[in-house]
């Protein structure tokens, strides 16, 4: 009962996250474009189309058309964090490139070896358990070089996060736990490059 309360906490996270992200991209990034178009198209009824009006109305097809691609991809998004087919792998491969985006953190995201599906409900608990561990890290100010590796064995699959980073304090006590719901273990390796380590058994 525990763990299908965590099941669905996640999911719940994770959804709220993925729409607070689109409400943020889309009035700064789409909203902007379709504001510059607005003014494009305001110039134009108030002139002839000769060459220099031309030129405003190639803009604005361009304008429209890199809109009409990002709101897709965050359909795309959308959809690969809603969906009952969760895909831990390419779900962290997203979110990566957005933290990329829009932080000046060093982060990469290896897999190893070949991938398998953990489960739905394993995968989204595992996703929130990563995503928090990058938030927490890079929100310290003082971690740099992160790279989370994905291993996927016949019998252990691991997540290992490596960093570089002074005085590291990250409260993990809910991320222990969660992993111990799905059988698994979390470590901390406090060395001079440091990781945090989650290992899963797979059962077959």
């Amino acid at each position: 009962m525990e763990y299908q309360h965590e099941v669905l906490e996640s999911q719940i996270e994770v959804q709220k996250q993925a729409f607070e992200r689109i409400e943020a991209e889309l009035y700064d990034n789409v909203g902007q474009m379709l504001s510059v178009a607005k003014i494009y198209l305001c110039t134009l009824e108030e002139s002839a189309l000769d060459e220099e009006q031309q030129n405003y109305v190639k803009q604005i097809n361009d304008i429209v058309g890199k809109t009409i691609l990002d709101l897709r991809t965050l359909i795309r998004n959308l959809d690969a964090y809603l969906s009952t087919n969760f895909d831990l792998s390419s779900s962290l491969s997203t979110e990566i490139l957005r933290i990329q985006k829009t932080t000046r953190v060093n982060i990469e995201l290896q897999i190893s070896a070949t991938r398998y599906s953990l489960g739905y409900e394993k995968e989204i608990v595992l996703f929130r358990i990563v995503q928090e561990l990058i938030n927490k890290l890079w929100s310290t100010g003082n971690v740099s070089n992160i790279k989370v590796i994905l291993n996927y064995t016949p019998t252990l699959f691991s997540i290992s996060i490596q960093f570089q980073g002074k005085n590291v304090k990250i409260e993990a006590d809910t991320l222990h736990r969660r992993t111990e719901l799905m059988g698994g273990q979390y470590v901390f390796i406090d060395k001079k490059n440091k990781e945090i380590l989650i290992e899963l058994p797979v059962i077959n």
